[in-house]
């Protein structure tokens, strides 16, 4: 399953988001953390992996989503 990053634009400050990094260094967020890292999980985990495409042209595959805050 190939999952598209949420567009730079539409990403709040401020939020709790799980991603992924690519191998260019950019931090992509998949998804809005719905309990606004009010939990103690740092990952969200998949049964299967996932690939995240970079504008960059790489291809990241992950099984689980790390949670980070933007600023």
């Amino acid at each position: 399953m190939v999952l598209i990053p949420i567009p730079a634009h539409e990403l709040k400050s401020d939020t709790w988001y799980f991603g992924v990094r690519c191998a260019c260094a950019r931090l992509h967020a998949l998804c809005e953390d719905l309990f606004k890292g009010k939990t103690d999980e740092q990952y969200l985990s998949y049964s299967d992996p996932v690939e995240v495409a970079c504008p960059c042209g790489a291809v990241t595959r992950a099984d689980r989503l790390q949670k980070f805050k933007l600023p």
